[in-house]
């Protein structure tokens, strides 16, 4: 705890903007850096503008895919063209991933939330200079799908985030930032569900209505903020839709960096946007779901647990596919999880997020339960060996009746990156 409060710290007093260097440390040269956080030697690369000077100049993290580097961002033959598009407009850092039991590098758990809050306090240590109010997170996929977590777990810190093609999965934010998302109608990977339950809540918490939406950017996104409304301008939520699957879409940097350049600069704020929040943005709950499971001796302490749907015939026919339908993006069930141990019947709220219309009633289904554990995952995505599922039938009768699960359910580790 004490060093999250020196390392808070650090940050609320560098004066970055005129490069602070409290310690006396080298100053950073562009390329590849190594430092140490949570035990664990961790890289990032640097790009800073052609003169050396990020003085009053956003701070950009860009965080690939599963399986990605760095070099996908700023390599000779990099999938993506936001540094091109940025230019020398801001600093940028892009932060590598660790690897999992399978050897791909992933995004998740508590050791990479920490992560980034270390590496600022890194960069400030070595003096770097950027705009402390702007600092901004961007990723694809994985990646997308943590700086979803990155912007909801410390919003006090960021000033915004850019998604594609990932997924929030934590109903419990805080602080205030500005959203944008891109996602493909045709992902294959991050289903429309998980996209279209992250822009619901995104755009409730920061304090705007689902139904209130204009075009912007000639049409390729709807922007749920209104001028009028001036407490909350500066929290704006862009929705970008596109036809081009999982990928980062080819509008997508320039997009971004226009968004990201007109907002105005404000300081990190610790509590959610006027009139919205995490209570707001939570969904009514449909109905209960009541299951038991054998916890395995060898798992990590379960931390979260998600709920989703597919098409019956997954249970013996598994093909690489996101879920039909979300009904619990990360529900806590630490304690209630006990590895080596039959648990207790658990009950948790649910809701069906259909962003694609395929209930009816009654219909039968794949009920997929993923136990997040300590050292997995804190995305959508789980990380293959380390976190758990099961799959089991069910029949939805109606949209508010409970499922009840009678027989006890096992766990097995992830086992690919597709189920989930």
């Amino acid at each position: 705890i004490l060093l999250v409060l020196v390392v808070f710290g650090l940050i609320g007093c560098n004066d970055n903007s005129a490069g602070s260097n409290v310690v006396g440390l080298e100053p950073l040269q562009p390329g590849l850096q190594t430092m140490t956080s949570g035990g664990k030697v961790r890289e990032y690369f640097l790009r800073l503008p052609s003169d050396g000077d990020g003085a009053d100049k956003p701070l950009i993290f860009a965080l690939h895919g599963y399986t990605g580097s760095y070099l996908n961002w700023v390599g000779g033959n990099r999938a993506y063209d936001l540094i091109d598009v940025v230019g020398d407009g801001a600093v940028i850092v892009v932060p590598q991933a660790l690897e999992d039991a399978s050897g791909n590098t992933i995004w998740g758990g508590q050791a990479d939330l920490d992560f980034f809050i270390n590496l600022i306090a890194e960069l400030d240590l070595h003096g770097l200079k950027y705009n402390p109010n702007k600092i901004f997170v961007a990723g694809h996929s994985n990646g997308g799908g943590f700086t979803h977590e990155l912007g909801c777990t410390h919003g006090g810190v960021f000033r915004a985030i850019v998604t594609a093609s990932g997924g929030l999965s934590n109903n419990d934010c805080v602080g205030s930032v500005a959203v944008i998302m891109f996602h493909g109608e045709n992902d294959p990977l991050t289903s429309g569900a998980i996209a279209d339950a992250s822009r619901r809540y995104w755009v409730l918490y920061n304090g705007w209505d689902l139904d209130a939406f204009v075009p912007a950017y000639e049409g390729l996104c709807e922007n749920y903020s209104f001028p009028d409304q001036p407490d909350n301008v500066a929290y704006p939520v862009l929705w970008c839709l596109h036809d081009q699957g999982h990928a980062f879409p080819d509008f997508g940097s320039a997009t971004a960096w226009n968004f990201l350049k007109g907002l105005p600069e404000v300081e990190p704020q610790p509590s959610a946007p006027p009139g919205g929040g995490a209570v707001r943005a939570t969904p009514p709950r449909d109905a209960l779901l009541t299951f038991q499971v054998d916890v395995p001796a060898a798992i990590n302490r379960p931390l979260s647990v998600s709920a989703s749907l597919r098409q019956v015939s997954f249970i013996d026919n598994p093909t690489c596919s996101a879920p039909d339908i979300i009904m619990t993006p990360g529900l806590a069930v630490d304690g209630l999880l006990i590895p080596g141990q039959l648990s207790e019947r658990i009950t948790f709220p649910f809701t069906y997020n259909d962003w694609s219309g395929v209930l009816t009633y009654p219909s039968d289904w794949a009920l997929s339960l993923t136990i997040y554990v300590e050292g997995g995952s804190t995305g959508v995505i789980p990380t293959p060996g380390v976190d758990y599922n099961t799959f089991t039938p069910v029949t939805l009768v109606s949209r508010n009746t409970d499922l009840i699960i009678d027989q006890v359910l096992s766990l097995e580790p992830v086992a690919d990156l597709c189920v989930f």
